[in-house]
């Protein structure tokens, strides 16, 4: 790609040339391995307390029927359908994330592009799927060059870029032509948006990464009507997206070169833990040395130091701190502590209960988080490395170092531990094998499906 072609014109020109077809194997299969991760999420999601609040909150808004509420038997407008079903994906931190983008991908596109399909009523499983490769591609790309400067800069990563993954994706589902996309683009960017300081305690964390994505459906209507944008939306050195957010820090051939050669979304990683995607690696060695010295116990341990990256230094809650499960699930020192006493942090090990016991906390404040310099210069594709140091009353010390964790794109899921996750996270709402067996297969086999409706019918009860 020559550096002098907008970053906007190379992406809008290859959404819209890019056939199911072109799309080698491999990306379509670890895409329906993410989409299906993301389907048991948002209906594990929906049975959430906050998503029931937000869930009343905007069904008072509306009374259109277009698309499904994921886990309940409602349907309602496509935009208030893709911020429930979004919001309810990232409802538990049990989404995927891209590691350069620190982007939780499917939170940001899948709730709106699913719900955009349904809507329109003639998109069928092959032509979803190349939307959701548009999607996820897109946002992907223009979250890695800068994950770590803008979540620094303290934007939410997700809600400030998947907004044009899913631009991509409605786009692409639209017909748009290339300057329709280029001006579809140009108007949901005016949507990027999300504070970093929502992550640590409070319910709105749950929503922020969504919400965004309703500028795409916006953008592509109108882009389609001929409704106009700002054609040089990513370069713009007067409030473009990297202007704005990195200060003019971005790498064109990451974002915009070897289109439909190089996939980006192969980079996005699935959680095996319900926290912090950056506690993962260290959950892992916690796990790793239970198991290994099943002779230690709490109470001899005097202290554990956990090295980390300077960003997943910030994103830590100390111990004192911990108000809610949002901030116990940010937390290092309570997800080394849980890990510790019980052998996992799943969705069991964050309860209004647990986050308040005596014998957990009491570990937590044994924990201290620091920056490791040695871990800071690695490349950014190496930012999950952590360096953990157990040391015992006995004057013992333990040394543990963890690169990937599990789900990474190097550490993959089995599909044994896939279909484990979703039947663990989906069973909350369908208690029927059966059916969580037929969404499944459906999602994995989706270029097989007629109508993209089969599936929300799947998703949504039946009383």
């Amino acid at each position: 790609m020559a550096t002098a072609d907008r970053i906007n014109d190379s992406l809008s020109q290859f959404i819209v040339n890019l056939k199911y077809e072109d799309i080698p194997q491999e990306v379509v299969f670890h895409l329906k391995n993410v989409l299906l991760d993301a389907y048991g999420c948002g209906l594990f999601g929906s049975t959430t307390p906050w998503m029931k609040i937000y869930r009343d909150v905007l069904l008072e808004r509306t009374d259109r029927q277009e698309a499904s509420i994921w886990g309940t038997s409602q349907k309602t407008s496509v935009t208030a359908a893709m911020m429930l079903n979004g919001a309810a994906i990232n409802s538990f931190e049990l989404d995927d994330t891209h590691t350069d983008g620190i982007i939780h991908v499917a939170t940001g596109v899948l709730g709106c592009i699913t719900a955009f399909a349904e809507t329109l009523g003639n998109v069928s499983g092959k032509d979803f799927l190349t939307s959701a490769v548009l999607a996820f591609e897109v946002a992907c790309r223009i979250a890695a060059p800068i994950g770590t400067e803008l979540a620094h800069q303290g934007f939410n990563n997700t809600g400030s870029c998947c907004p044009f993954g899913s631009a991509a994706g409605v786009g692409k589902m639209l017909g748009l032509s290339k300057e329709q996309m280029v001006h579809a683009m140009g108007i949901t960017g005016n949507w990027s948006s999300g504070l970093q300081a929502v992550q640590f305690a409070s319910m709105a964390k749950r929503i922020v990464p969504s919400k965004s994505s309703e500028g795409a459906i916006l953008g592509g209507l109108l882009a389609k009507e001929g409704f106009t944008g700002i054609e040089d939306v990513f370069e713009n050195k007067f409030g473009g997206f990297y202007n704005c957010f990195t200060d003019d820090v971005y790498d064109i051939e990451r974002t915009a070169g070897e289109l439909g050669s190089r996939w980006e979304l192969l980079g996005i990683g699935l959680k095996f833990y319900s926290t912090c995607r950056s506690k993962h690696t260290t959950i892992d060695a916690l796990r790793k040395f239970r198991a290994d010295h099943p002779e230690i116990k709490p109470e001899d341990i005097k202290k554990i130091r956990v090295g980390t990256t300077s960003i997943t230094h910030k994103y830590s809650v100390p111990a004192d701190e911990i108000t809610s499960v949002v901030s116990a699930q940010l937390s290092h020192p309570y997800v080394c502590a849980v890990t510790f006493l019980e052998g996992n942090a799943f969705v069991e090990q964050f309860t209004e209960e647990k986050i308040q016991d005596p014998k957990i906390l009491d570990l937590a404040r044994k924990v201290e988080v620091y920056t490791n310099p040695d871990i800071e210069n690695l490349p950014r594709e190496l930012r999950y490395t952590i360096t953990v140091e157990i040391d015992l009353n006995n004057g013992q010390t333990f040394h543990l170092k963890n690169e990937y964790p599990k789900g990474h794109p190097l550490n993959p899921f089995s599909k044994e531990e896939l279909l484990w996750k979703f039947n663990s996270l989906a069973g909350r709402v369908f208690e029927d094998e059966e059916r969580r067996k037929k969404i499944a297969d459906t999602v994995l086999n989706l270029e097989e499906v007629e109508n993209i409706r089969h599936l929300t019918a799947l998703l949504r009860r039946d009383t």
